[in-house]
């Protein structure tokens, strides 16, 4: 009986010394390695996407908006907005869009979160996608589309897409929408050079609007116009510029 119970101590010890062995082994292999991110995963069928939440449409739009905002940012990893990969990305926010179409919360995510990549080219694929919501007529959807603008005129440097865009803006057709969306299409199209254009835009709807628009309103279109769009000297010579103050 002594020598049963002592052999079968001995296997106990040796179980014990190959467990912490393995284990030390284990951790000496292991102990630099870190949970690596395959990037944004391809998004599901949207007609299936309420599984997320387990057949809640609304509980699965919260699920998933809640996995894009923290998406490449968990186990201590930060990932750099530019290194996601913005064409599957914004096949998810179109789920999104499927699950709900009329909260803000995921279009906000995507214009004023994703758009501040420090590579704005990779941000295209999302244009399109602000253009679509932007477009809609409830709420103020409309400031995704003018976001997209800002977006393509200011750091992506693309003022034909800008233009593009700030027009189908200045012609929204939400009956409430502010009138310094209509002058958009102006400010791009004096950043791209064509200050005829930009000039005859904004007097079209100074003689179109003039009796809506507040005399503040006026005043600072008056003062774009004769100290943005105008040279000093062709300010000078045009009869709007007369009562307008000077600045640079």
């Amino acid at each position: 009986m002594l020598n049963a119970s002592k052999k079968a101590e001995k296997k106990v010890i040796y179980i014990f010394a190959m467990a912490l062995i393995i284990n030390v082994v284990f951790w000496l292999y292991s102990r630099n390695l870190q949970a690596e991110w395959s990037n944004v995963p391809p998004a599901p069928n949207k007609k299936y996407a309420a599984l997320y939440g387990l057949g809640d449409s609304q509980f699965a739009y919260r699920i998933i908006g809640i996995m894009i905002q923290n998406m490449g940012d968990s186990g201590g990893r930060v990932t750099a907005l530019k290194d996601y990969k913005y064409e599957t990305l914004t096949d998810w926010f179109y789920v999104e869009d499927y699950l709900d179409s009329t909260s803000n919360y995921i279009p906000y995510l995507a214009a004023y979160y994703f758009s501040s990549l420090q590579e704005p080219e990779r941000f295209r694929p999302v244009l399109s996608y602000l253009r679509e919501i932007g477009l809609r007529t409830e709420d103020e959807k409309w400031r995704f589309l003018l976001q997209a603008v800002v977006v393509a005129r200011k750091n992506m440097k693309d003022h034909e897409t800008a233009l593009e865009l700030a027009k189908e803006l200045a012609n929204h057709k939400k009956e409430d929408i502010p009138i310094f969306t209509k002058q958009i299409p102006s400010f791009v199209l004096r950043e791209k050079g064509d200050k005829e254009l930009a000039y005859t835009v904004m007097v079209e709807i100074l003689k179109s609007s003039a009796e809506k628009l507040q005399p503040q309103e006026v005043n600072q279109m008056l003062a774009h116009i004769c100290n943005q769009i105008l040279s000093e000297e062709e300010a000078q010579k045009d009869p709007l510029c007369d009562n307008v103050p000077k600045y640079k």
